[in-house]
């Protein structure tokens, strides 16, 4: 095992102990024991909805780019990306356009735009869900919010602008960096494309939708320990927290959205222990459950036959 594997695992079981004895670990454990199976069986299978959502806009997303890859690769590369949920940011998922381009010869610089889109709407929807509950939200979380919503819509506009292009294209004109000329072009052509106000506001339409189902998972395992919470409530403390983490920089959001969430949970009057298993459980069934799912299916793409350049539909116009 890597020293950087390693130090993720004992960074993941670090938190999970603290958290469990933050609650009292004899109570926690007891709050966890009093879960109803199928009200995890519930949780699970809303935390597959957010995967299911989301690869239909993966997909709708390819369709836009005029990207074509057989169906189970696609699925398998989507799904592979999971596993990444534990790279600062997400930022790891793009490795999806390096084993969608080992599949079916897709070059990196047409995927690329889809992943960084998919990161981009996800930010926003799980923004919004949070300013939903802005009422009932601390005035500095609400803050935060707010503030990374105009800069993720400034960033998105400043990315696909023209003088932005124009700037970034005098610079790959350096000899150092003329090589990077063709992938810029063409990455940035896809960002216009996935970045017009209809494509848009589909992606974030659909990332509200994925995260809502996830923020319901966190309701239905609160009220599967008894915990006794509105999902008006549970909503915007789901979302504030997966931000929170976001922003900490940590791989999958450790300690930054376990800590805000359990401040969040207790501020919102759910008990010590029902909040520090309530913590635990989402985010096993969340988290880490997209990294299981993730890893089976990178272990099944290896399995998948290379296809040929003919299952590549070649963007209009190059």
């Amino acid at each position: 095992m890597s020293k950087k594997w390693l130090v993720l695992v004992v960074l993941a079981v670090g938190v999970f102990v603290a958290v469990v004895g933050y609650g009292d670990f004899g109570s926690t454990v007891d709050e966890i024991a009093k879960l109803p199976v199928h009200y995890l069986l519930a949780a699970l299978g809303l935390a597959s909805a957010n995967y299911l959502l989301r690869f239909l806009r993966w997909s709708f997303y390819l369709k836009v780019l005029n990207i074509k890859a057989p169906i189970g690769v696609s699925v398998l590369v989507f799904l592979s990306g999971l596993a990444m949920s534990i790279t600062p940011g997400k930022a790891g998922e793009l490795v999806k356009c390096y084993l969608l381009n080992s599949r079916t010869g897709v070059p990196v610089s047409r995927s690329a735009p889809v992943v960084v889109m998919e990161r981009l709407t996800d930010v926003i929807s799980v923004i919004i869900l949070g300013l939903m509950g802005f009422a009932l939200l601390p005035a500095p979380v609400i803050a935060v919010l707010a503030v990374a919503l105009v800069v993720s819509i400034a960033g998105l506009m400043f990315a696909t602008s023209r003088s932005a292009f124009r700037t970034a294209s005098n610079l790959t004109s350096l000899p150092i960096l003329s090589k990077l000329s063709s992938l810029l072009r063409d990455s940035h052509d896809g960002f216009r494309e996935l970045a017009t106000p209809r494509i848009m506001a589909a992606g974030v339409a659909v990332g509200v939708l994925a995260w809502f189902a996830e923020g319901l998972a966190l309701w239905v395992i609160l009220k599967g320990i008894g915990s006794d919470i509105s999902l008006a409530r549970a909503l915007p403390i789901y979302a504030a927290a997966t931000l929170v983490g976001a922003v900490t920089a940590l791989p999958g959001g450790l300690v930054g959205t376990e800590g805000s969430m359990l401040a969040l949970l207790q501020q919102s009057g759910v008990a010590r222990a029902g909040a520090s298993a309530g913590t635990v459980l989402v985010r096993l069934t969340t988290l880490w459950f997209a990294v299981l799912v993730g890893l089976v299916a990178l272990l099944a793409l290896r399995w998948v036959p290379k296809f040929g350049e003919e299952s590549i539909m070649v963007p209009e116009g190059n």
